[in-house]
């Protein structure tokens, strides 16, 4: 890209400048060929006449120098446009540093800057929430396979005890996804700081698996905001699964909660990518 996108931050709005190679060049055209024709007609006769430049040619030429500017920064989606609940001002979405399933070290801006980021949170042995959201997530990877824009579809755990490598790794495999998603895992310190950053608050329904005595044993927190309903079954974890769509510079855009149509997943994804 010729232009990066405009630095962002918490107090002021930018403008997104993304021109590609061939609309740059073409901009540049078409604004030099503007350059000569008004310099020509306003500047070289008022110079043999020894009178300065006027101002509507002035003014005439800023606008012409500022109209992709200006055309980049009408054309960012309202709020009204997302299909999911969007964000109001610019919500920077926390930096992680977790391991995929293939071993690897992953950052979300380190590794997936300047993509259009679906990231969710589940994990291997949930038997509800988690294959519907992986469908989800599967079924719009397929419908942005030919034409969409650069995806990351990202998966942070939810249970630190019971997700490994291994485990994910497999589970990729049998969603077919092990190649098109990275499914995130790491200790529980790590992954508090990272469910809290999300508004998650997993926790454990009837006894872990060091937990003998069955007891409820906390995972994330005092339980709050669980989406499914609490079921006696021995170590559950019980949690929310929103997809939250962060945009290229890692600004969270919008988000979606259960039920939810993929098609509108789709559209976010587009109208953040183009």
């Amino acid at each position: 890209m010729l232009w990066k996108k405009a630095k962002r931050n918490r107090d002021s709005v930018s403008c997104v400048v993304g021109l590609d190679r061939i609309a740059a060049v073409t901009w540049l055209a078409h604004l030099h060929t503007g350059f000569r024709v008004l310099f020509r007609r306003q500047f070289i006769p008022q110079q043999d006449s020894g009178l300065p430049p006027s101002p509507q040619s002035i003014l005439t030429l800023a606008v012409l120098a500022l109209a992709p500017f200006i055309f980049a920064c009408s054309s960012l989606p309202a709020p009204d446009d997302f299909k999911g609940t969007a964000f109001s001002g610019e919500r920077q979405a926390q930096d992680f540093s977790l391991t995929d399933q293939f071993g690897a070290q992953r950052s979300l801006r380190q590794d997936f800057s300047d993509k259009v980021v679906v990231l969710t949170f589940l994990y291997t042995e949930c038997p509800d929430v988690c294959p519907i959201v992986a469908n989800h997530l599967r079924d719009v990877a397929n419908s942005l396979r030919e034409n969409g824009p650069e995806t990351a579809f990202v998966i942070i755990s939810v249970d630190p005890e019971g997700d490994t490598v291994e485990d994910v790794l497999v589970y990729s495999e049998r969603w077919g996804m092990a190649g098109r998603w990275s499914y995130l895992v790491g200790g529980e310190a790590v992954l508090k700081e990272v469910w809290k950053a999300y508004y998650i608050d997993p926790y454990v329904h009837g006894p872990t698996r060091a937990n003998a005595g069955g007891q409820p044993a906390p995972t994330g927190g005092s339980g709050s905001g669980g989406v499914s309903a609490l079921v006696e079954q021995t170590g559950r974890v019980i949690h929310s699964a929103p997809i939250y769509i962060i945009d290229g510079d890692g600004i969270m855009r919008s988000v979606f909660t259960l039920p939810v149509e993929s098609e509108d997943i789709v559209h976010d994804v587009r109208l953040l990518g183009g």
